[in-house]
This record gives structure tokens, C-alpha cells and sequence, in this order.
């Protein structure tokens, strides 16, 4: 079996709702591929079954001051290199976010599997790079280090498609622009995908509260 790990950010649910109908929306009228719960992802990468019950119990002992950001309008970011427009809610507060994604990165990346995530590897091969899935065959090309900007992805849709009119979430996202939501844990979500399993399924959901003392 192959193990993923997505370390995230999640919200409130009257906040959470929202966010979910404008997704739907995208997906229902755009084919949206990203059907995720809403969250703000701090790493995401393959792993390795030994290395879960290790970062949780690191994790736990994660010293960090609670603290708020708020939703800003949501905009269109393209995405040159993935063919693709993105739809997101942005978040203010980006360097307490940076932080706390450095800290949770120092703690996971020890343990991460050899292989890099099938996603990742079929990006790279849609751009004409060529890997044995493992990290190490990334090393023979000069990739760019990939920068960590928190947001919330509300859609994607590919060039060649007819694209989404912003105003409409901006419209959709009203109530919830200017909300103030207060981080005080993180959530560990641990996938498995057995050989012949066209997707990974969830195993564990594990709420992680910042450690204070």
C-alpha cells in the first residue's frame, strides 16, 4: 500500500459551508477536479507507514501561540506551468501561516516516503520530465524550489475551458470576506491506496492542538 499525508488548516463549519456550495459550484459547473473539504494545506507529500505514528507524536508537541486571520475577496491566480486558472479565497496573515508551515515541514519531511506523490510525478511528466517516481531521479533536473503561499482553493479549470467569472464567488463569498478565524491546531488527514485503487481512500482524520505549555 502507498500512504499519503496532508497536514492542513481547517475552519469553522458556518464558514466551512460556505466555502463547500462554492466549490460544488465549480465542480457541478466547471468540472472542477478539486473536490477536497475546504482547508489551507501546510504539506502534502507521500510516506511511509513507520514514519505516521512518529510525526503524530511530534506533532503533539508542537510550541506555537495561537493566532487569527481573516478571508480576503477571492481572485484568479494562473497557473502557467499546470495549464490552468485557479479560484481561490485568499488569507491575510500569510507570515504567521509561513511560520507555522516551516515548523510542520521540519517535523514531517524526515519521515517522508523515497517516491515522490503519482500527482506530482505525472505533473512532471505532462511538462516533459522524466522520473522513476523516486526522489532521488529529481535530483538530475533543476527544478524550482515550489513557494509556499497559504490559500484556500475554491476551483480549477484548465485554459481550454470556459472560465469562471470571479464576481460571482466574490458575490457568493460575501458573508464570510473580512472573517476573523483563530488557529489554534492543525489537522492530520492519513491516505492509503492499495495496488489497482484508482484513488487513495482516508484512513485517519487526527485533530492536533498547538501544545502551550
Amino acid at each position: 500500500m502507498k500512504y499519503d499525508i496532508s497536514i492542513r488548516v481547517t475552519f469553522p463549519e458556518g464558514i466551512a459551508d460556505v466555502l463547500r456550495r462554492e466549490k460544488q459550484r465549480f465542480i457541478s459547473e466547471y468540472d472542477s477536479r478539486y473536490k477536497s473539504e475546504p482547508h489551507i494545506t501546510l504539506y502534502l507529500d507521500s510516506y511511509t507507514a513507520e514514519g505516521y505514528p512518529k510525526l503524530l507524536e511530534k506533532l503533539r508537541g508542537l510550541s506555537v501561540k495561537p493566532f487569527t486571520i481573516s478571508l480576503l475577496a477571492p481572485k484568479v491566480r494562473a497557473e502557467n506551468d499546470r495549464h490552468r486558472n485557479l479560484y481561490i479565497m485568499d488569507v491575510s496573515n500569510k507570515q504567521q501561516l509561513n511560520e507555522l508551515h516551516n515548523k510542520v515541514s521540519e517535523i514531517a519531511i524526515p519521515y517522508q516516503s523515497p517516491f515522490i506523490p503519482e500527482k506530482l510525478q505525472k505533473r512532471l511528466e505532462g511538462q516533459g520530465i522524466q522520473t522513476d517516481g523516486s526522489r532521488e531521479s529529481l535530483k538530475a533536473h533543476d527544478l524550482p524550489e515550489e513557494v509556499f503561499d497559504p490559500h484556500i482553493t475554491l476551483g480549477e479549470i484548465d485554459f481550454d475551458k470556459p472560465q469562471a467569472d470571479i464576481a460571482e464567488s466574490q458575490k457568493n463569498l460575501k458573508t464570510i470576506e473580512g472573517k476573523e478565524i483563530a488557529i489554534s491546531s492543525i489537522s492530520v488527514f492519513w491516505y492509503g491506496k492499495d495496488e489497482g485503487d484508482i484513488k487513495a481512500h482516508l484512513i485517519e482524520e487526527v485533530a492536533i492542538p498547538f501544545n502551550q505549555s
